[in-house]
């Protein structure tokens, strides 16, 4: 066990919440259980998240910070669709990667994201970043851009769960028609799947 009683001290009991969120999943995750983990008093977080959805919301907004630094774009560049394609990718990526966090940045754990300005922002400036990158390569309204982000989004967020499937299952599925099969062979192709999808996307 760390102690925890120097430096930035909220900060040291989000990176400890962090990971027993990742370890443990975010349901099993409360202030006594980061006290212990962290070596702190048991009041001692009280002084830094009021409540256990507090505490949920910096987690979240520490994870959305970690997706957006993984799958930023630098839009000032000449944006390409390898750029959107590599993006989403590395989205996928960090949703299998970090499944427990992933499931609390997207579930409801964490009710209105308002009441968290901080995460609030986070969480938008990940999909601010990927809205303007797709609108340097489509001419379309920003209206029309906005319902093609929001479709590329959903079906990279569907991926991440029927992905997660496909791990779980592994080798000891019995192929057949249903859609575990479909998602192994975009699991096998990634990279050409989304760049089919984008293609669709800008053209229509």
């Amino acid at each position: 066990m760390k102690s925890y009683h120097h430096g930035n001290l909220k900060q040291e009991l989000i990176d400890c919440a962090s990971k027993l969120c990742e370890r443990d999943g975010y349901t099993k995750l409360s202030i006594r259980s980061l006290a212990k983990e962290s070596g702190v008093s048991q009041t001692a977080p009280y002084r830094h998240f009021e409540t256990k959805e507090a505490l949920y919301a910096s987690v979240a907004k520490d994870g959305f910070k970690k997706l957006s630094k993984a799958c930023n774009i630098d839009v000032d560049k000449k944006i390409t669709k390898k750029h959107l394609i590599e993006s989403g990718c590395k989205y996928i990526e960090f949703g299998l990667k970090n499944a427990n966090t992933y499931d609390l940045m997207f579930g409801t754990a964490v009710g209105n994201f308002a009441e968290y300005p901080k995460l609030l922002e986070s969480a938008n400036s990940t999909y601010e970043n990927f809205r303007l990158s797709f609108s340097k390569l489509a001419n379309d309204s920003d209206e029309v851009i906005a319902f093609k982000c929001i479709t590329l989004w959903s079906m990279l967020h569907g991926l991440v769960g029927i992905l997660r499937k496909v791990q779980v299952v592994g080798e000891d599925y019995d192929e057949g028609s249903g859609p575990i099969s479909s998602a192994n062979i975009i699991a096998s192709n990634l990279e050409n799947h989304l760049d089919k999808v984008l293609t669709g996307l800008i053209r229509n």
